[in-house]
């Protein structure tokens, strides 16, 4: 598999405005999230009635995607990775957008899913790095889970045009995108006093969103980020 992968990775790569080291690390770093903690039993936790909102998912993973980085710029990628574990299994660890919560309040029921899931993805990253059929397995693999499931999260080179698509969105509430009605305007009329000016607010959102007020967070997700484009939807930037 590792094989067939490499045969397209620089391909794929290019393809997707990954052509440096540092686009290759943030993308990896998009894969190491969704592959250990996203694509998992956090979804199911995220469905249940305790636990995290979409906006809260949204500052949690974007959070862990900085911690991720930490993994894939390591000298001791190993090492590095069982930290990053140890993290995401802490329960008392406050999650990002939660106004205070942890693992144990927001996933009660979930907690064993969990802990074997992360463990188990874990376990085969650490396996798969060992492989030597490739150059850099981690790469190889992360990488095109980024692309294949997070092309658009923070992080990956798309990220910049969602994030500019939001500032075209609050400045013109008749934009296409809004599918129409008055959705656009009442977007705007409910905007939290919180919220900080355009250019401050599309900065945090390229650097880290979870730092923004989890009422800011919250209207962002309930209005902008379903209509600035994929992954949430592709109305309305056809001419773009």
């Amino acid at each position: 598999m590792l094989r067939s992968l490499d045969a397209h990775h620089i391909a794929l790569c290019e393809e997707n405005g990954i052509l440096d080291g540092e686009a290759h690390a943030k993308a990896k770093a998009v894969g190491l999230v969704i592959e250990v903690w996203r694509n998992g039993p956090v979804e199911n936790i995220h469905a249940s009635r305790r636990g995290p909102s979409d906006a809260a998912m949204f500052a949690e993973s974007t959070t862990l995607h900085a911690r991720a980085l930490d993994v894939t710029r390591a000298e001791d990628g190993a090492t590095a990775l069982l930290d990053f574990e140890r993290l995401l299994l802490e329960r008392s660890r406050v999650w990002a957008g939660t106004d205070g919560k942890t693992l144990r309040d927001l996933g009660y029921g979930h907690l064993g899913a969990y802990d074997q899931h992360l463990k188990g993805r874990v376990d085969t990253l650490l396996a798969l790095r060992d492989h030597t059929c490739v150059n850099d397995p981690w790469d190889v693999h992360l990488v095109r889970h980024a692309i294949t499931y997070g092309r658009d999260h923070l992080g990956m080179p798309n990220w910049p045009k969602i994030v500019e698509r939001i500032r075209v969105l609050f400045e013109n509430p008749d934009h296409p995108a809004w599918h129409g009605g008055e959705r656009g305007a009442q977007a705007v009329s409910e905007m939290p006093k919180s919220t900080p000016p355009p250019e401050e607010l599309t900065a945090s959102l390229m650097t880290r969103p979870s730092l923004l007020p989890v009422e800011v967070l919250e209207w962002l997700s309930d209005h902008f980020l379903f209509c600035a484009g994929p992954p949430y939807s592709f109305r309305g930037w056809e001419d773009e």
